[in-house]
């Protein structure tokens, strides 16, 4: 794969499988970090000059991961130093 690619840094590479079968699919998806003067037309063309079709890989907006999910009203969380707050409780009384 990242010979094909010509990139360094590969993070991820899955191929779909017959769930019933075992026998792959002929389908598969990489992900790939991009360098400082690489760009992702010149990934694609490697990939066309050695015969694999290529596509960008888009996810659904509408899909929403119930565990990993970003909260839909995030936590306000104030990070105080302790003394400071247990001065001002005792100069307060």
């Amino acid at each position: 794969m990242r010979k094909i690619s010509g990139s360094r840094h590969i993070i991820s590479a899955t191929v779909d499988v017959n769930n019933f079968s075992g026998a792959c699919k002929g389908t598969g998806r990489i992900q790939i970090r991009l360098n400082h003067g690489e760009t992702a037309d010149q990934v694609k063309l490697n990939y066309l000059r050695k015969g694999y079709q290529v596509a960008d890989y888009n996810l659904d907006p509408r899909k929403k991961p119930i565990v990993t999910g970003i909260p839909h009203q995030p936590q306000q969380q104030e990070w105080q130093d302790a003394r400071l707050v247990k001065q001002n409780e005792l100069l307060s009384k």
